[in-house]
């Protein structure tokens, strides 16, 4: 063998060992990244499942399976690229917490009909209260034969004790089952209304109405 051809293979090996460890440290690099990916999606989801379980806990419901399935990891595990498995994992986590925050925002709202104006919420809430009141007083009227001095206590009580049920209910139907919070992420006290004119004004409407069965009908 020549000098010049035993250079040229000390040249042709020094090369292959520069691409070898060029490759290497590029292999390395990506692995670096990798793991840093994963130990990002890692704690993201650890901060998720977290939330998820304190979010059932206030509006006590029962905290769901958050373990993979078996189809799951059977997926995962055929996944070839490891790049697409986290960015999959990414995509999938992403739209996870745009759910958990819509769901947020539903529980931050009125319990009753939340998409209704709260007039509307209270005049049903305390329409359902009254109503009740007057079956029960026409019961009453029905049973005792009417008129009396007991058909003015009957006339008055119920209604009040209605208007206060009402007044009670209402403000469970107007308050959220979530506190709303602030840019910080600190609860802001919500504003509950109760109307209870409302609760006056149909309150006197049915005492007009069992009046009148009870004296004038």
């Amino acid at each position: 063998m020549s000098l010049s051809a035993y250079e040229d293979l000390v040249h042709e090996l020094a090369r292959l060992d520069a691409d070898s460890a060029a490759t290497t440290a590029q292999a390395a690099r990506r692995l670096e990244r990798r793991k840093a990916a994963l130990a990002s999606v890692r704690s993201e989801l650890d901060a998720a499942t977290s939330r998820v379980a304190e979010l059932c806990s206030t509006l006590r419901q029962s905290t769901p399976d958050l373990m993979p399935s078996s189809a799951v990891e059977e997926a995962e595990a055929a996944v070839d690229d490891p790049d697409t498995a986290l960015a999959h994992a990414e995509t999938a986590l992403r739209e996870a917490e745009q759910s958990l925050r819509a769901t947020v925002r539903a529980a931050q709202r009125p319990t009753l009909l939340p998409d209704v104006h709260h007039v509307v919420r209270e005049l049903l809430v305390y329409g359902s209260c009254m109503i009740a009141c007057l079956i029960g007083q026409l019961i009453y009227l029905a049973a005792s034969g009417g008129g009396g001095e007991a058909a003015w206590w009957v006339m008055f009580l119920p209604p009040v004790m209605a208007a206060l049920v009402g007044y009670l209910l209402v403000g469970a139907a107007n308050r959220p089952r979530l506190p709303l919070t602030d840019r910080n992420g600190k609860p802001v006290k919500a504003v509950v209304p109760h109307n209870p004119r409302l609760g006056v004004t149909l309150a006197v409407c049915t005492m007009a109405l069992f009046a009148y069965f009870a004296f004038f009908a």
